[in-house]
């Protein structure tokens, strides 16, 4: 199985180093770039592609929320984990587009885990972050996805069949199928019991 491929977005050298040594102990992870800013890692991003990218918010010039925002209209397909010092902008993360919000008080084991969780489709939140701020964390999550994928998310959960919900949104068949293709793929689901209990997890539904 091909790596995890990681790109690492962080002003500070040594913090830098020290991230890619820790993550590269780990066979199945692979650090493929590093930049020092915004400027440096958007041309990264889209020769390389990464699977996912390590962000930190606070950095001199384009800060972290604004390059994840940039990030997702380059390649929507790369994942983008918050790390950062700061436990108060996991609602802004979320709706610029990280799947992942993490405190750099956190272990190396639980960095990897977090990493490993997000490239199978879920979205890690760190333990430390205050409890008023996960409260946030569903109505800003429910943005990354469209009015029809969310309808039709919640008709899967009360389990109609593809016509039903394809006479109940006055659409074709061929196009709710479409839809939830788009879902299992937001969600890291492989058919509708997955999207569902995933979405439920998440707070979709």
């Amino acid at each position: 199985m091909a790596p995890i491929r990681i790109m690492l977005v962080e002003d500070h050298q040594i913090v830098r180093e020290g991230l890619r040594r820790m993550l590269e102990l780990e066979p199945d992870l692979k650090v493929v770039a590093e930049a020092a800013s915004g400027d440096q890692a958007l041309p990264l991003v889209t020769s390389l592609s990464p699977d996912i990218v390590l962000m930190d918010i606070k950095m001199p010039g384009t800060g972290g929320l604004e390059l994840t925002r940039k990030l997702k209209e380059l390649n929507p397909d790369c994942k983008v984990i918050v790390l950062t010092f700061y436990d108060n902008y996991l609602q802004e993360a979320i709706q610029a587009g990280a799947v992942g919000y993490l405190l750099k008080d956190l272990h190396r084991e639980e960095l990897v885990q977090a990493i490993r969780t997000v490239q199978e489709g879920r979205s890690p939140i760190h333990l430390s972050v205050p409890q008023e701020h996960l409260a946030d964390i569903a109505g800003a999550t429910t943005q990354q996805y469209s009015e029809r994928e969310l309808t039709t998310l919640r008709l899967v959960a009360s389990g109609l069949p593809t016509g039903d919900i394809a006479a109940q949104l006055f659409v074709s068949q061929a196009t709710v199928k479409r839809t939830l293709r788009q879902v299992f793929d937001k969600l890291g689901a492989r058919n509708r019991s997955e999207a569902v209990a995933e979405a439920s997890k998440r707070h979709l539904i």
